[in-house]
């Protein structure tokens, strides 16, 4: 088993994707339920968007898109990929407000030595500035630097983990909160690293972030539309589909105290939980929370769409009149041989 297939499963092709209703975990049955694909169907036109999801949010009008699993590397063309995608996305009219990055900008920074982490954040940084729009970013397992492999440094050093990340990104804190157009958007680290797990990393909202967490939404008005970026999902039907209805997830592939998490959500006008990590296009609706999981621009790490159904792409957001709809948009990528 490589190293993918021990993280996220093996590739074995998927036909089918539930979706949950408000009414709770009564699935049903949609192929790419988010994207309006079918069986076999390419990706040069973009599907459809979702049905809008009523809101009372004022009449403050503006889109974004979210972008997660770009895994960019010198190989497998992915620097072309990541930049096609990117050059699909400034294409977009209206321009997008802004874009909420999922994680996994780069692959495997994470078993990386310094220098083949240096390049990896190079070549993200040159494929960014293409969007030439403000980015949020939430951290994926890939993006932390030497947990695991054989440059493996001291947790204090400068480096480690999330701070090479923040440094190479020139943020100044892990996770935040912004507002735009009468919505609140809020950004999580879902990444636990643990050098003792057995993929370095588990997902979970530390007690520092749950604190902030709870502050954040306690001083949210109510009626505010709130969306959530994390790179690990917080609620997947994943296991499902790709294990069985009695297998549980590993705590690789979940924010392992979500649901605390999802509690603080009570009493909150939580429109959407965006996340990735999973490379799936999942949309599940619980309590009146769509939970998006958006894909992932590499598909199956640039060797074609996850499970030979997920396709490389990127999702697009128009919030009008307190309206909020959602598409997943397949920009056309072929793997190269």
């Amino acid at each position: 088993m490589n190293t993918i297939e021990k993280e996220y499963g093996a590739q074995t092709p998927q036909t089918e994707i539930p979706v949950v209703s408000r009414r709770g975990f009564i699935g049903r049955g949609v192929l790419l339920a988010a994207t309006g694909l079918t069986a076999g169907q390419g990706a040069a036109a973009p599907p459809a968007a979702r049905e809008p999801v009523a809101s009372r949010a004022g009449a403050d009008s503006f889109s974004f898109v979210h972008i997660t699993d770009t895994h960019i590397q010198p190989e497998k063309g992915a620097v072309a990929g990541v930049k096609k995608a990117f050059a699909a996305i400034a294409a977009l009219s209206p321009k997008p407000d802004f874009a909420l990055i999922g994680g996994d900008i780069v692959h495997a920074a994470s078993n990386a030595n310094r220098d083949r982490a240096t390049l990896l954040y190079e070549l993200w940084r040159e494929a960014v500035a293409g969007l030439e729009i403000p980015v949020h970013y939430s951290v994926g397992n890939g993006d932390v630097f030497s947990t695991i492999g054989a440059e493996h440094l001291a947790p204090m050093h400068p480096d480690y983990g999330k701070s090479g990340w923040m440094r190479r990104l020139g943020l100044g804190q892990r996770f935040h909160h912004f507002d735009h157009g009468g919505w609140r958007f809020v950004v999580l680290d879902s990444v636990r690293i643990d050098p003792s797990a057995e993929t370095g990393y588990v997902g979970e909202i530390d007690p520092e972030q749950m604190k902030w967490l709870d502050g954040i939404m306690r001083g949210t008005e109510k009626a505010q539309p709130v969306v959530i970026l994390t790179h690990i999902p917080l609620m997947t039907l994943f296991g499902l589909y790709t294990g069985g209805t009695t297998t549980a997830l590993p705590p690789n592939l979940i924010v392992q105290n979500g649901r605390e998490v999802v509690e603080m959500f009570r009493g909150r006008n939580v429109r959407a939980v965006f996340q990735g990590h999973t490379h799936v296009v999942e949309n599940c609706e619980y309590l009146g929370t769509r939970y998006i999981t958006g894909g992932a621009v590499c598909g199956g790490w640039w060797q074609g769409p996850r499970f030979g159904t997920h396709p490389e792409g990127f999702g697009v957001v128009h919030v009008t009149g307190g309206q909020m709809n959602y598409r997943y948009v397949p920009y056309g990528w072929t793997p190269r041989p």
